[in-house]
């Protein structure tokens, strides 16, 4: 099995893309269809994640995530999620909790966290532009204001450097 995400996150995030664009219908039905408390599998999400943001393009998928993300943050912190420390000092906890069996190469890892800062690492499938749209909402829905989200790759893997106050 290579993974399975709950429907309340699958929903969240690609039902926000899928409603802005028309040329999915196929997506939407399914999405519309899932039920917040059931598994499905990770490979459709990053599949859809990937052909929704060649669709939109990375400023609308990073806005939509950003969105999203805030909305769903109310999820996160039922799971214990419930500060800026707790999300970002281990992110990968996160990831676990949200994706059951997630693929090892999908893990996002905190390398470094401050009060006021992060990096983070990866390898994962999903587009750049959901990432940092992720980060944003989560941060801002603790109140926070972003002031650098930079991202430097290195090979196969990203390294997102976070800012806030």
């Amino acid at each position: 099995m290579s993974g399975e995400i709950q429907g309340a996150w699958f929903k969240a995030i690609l039902g926000s893309m899928t409603a802005a664009s028309s040329r999915f219908p196929q997506h939407q039905q399914r999405i519309n269809s899932m039920r917040d408390d059931t598994w499905y599998a990770w490979e459709d999400y990053v599949r859809m994640t990937g052909e929704l943001q060649a669709a939109l393009g990375d400023r609308a998928v990073e806005a939509i995530a950003q969105r999203s993300a805030m909305r769903t943050l109310p999820l996160a912190r039922t799971l214990g999620f419930d500060s800026v420390e707790k999300v970002f000092g281990n992110f990968d906890a996160l990831l676990h909790a949200m994706v059951r069996d997630l693929p090892a190469a999908d893990s996002t890892r905190t390398v470094s966290f401050t009060p006021l800062a992060a990096e983070l690492e990866t390898q994962s499938r999903l587009p750049t532009s959901l990432l940092v749209g992720t980060f944003r909402g989560l941060l801002m829905g603790f109140g926070k204001i972003v002031t650098e989200a930079r991202v430097t790759t290195r090979g196969g893997t990203r390294r997102f450097s976070l800012r806030w106050m």
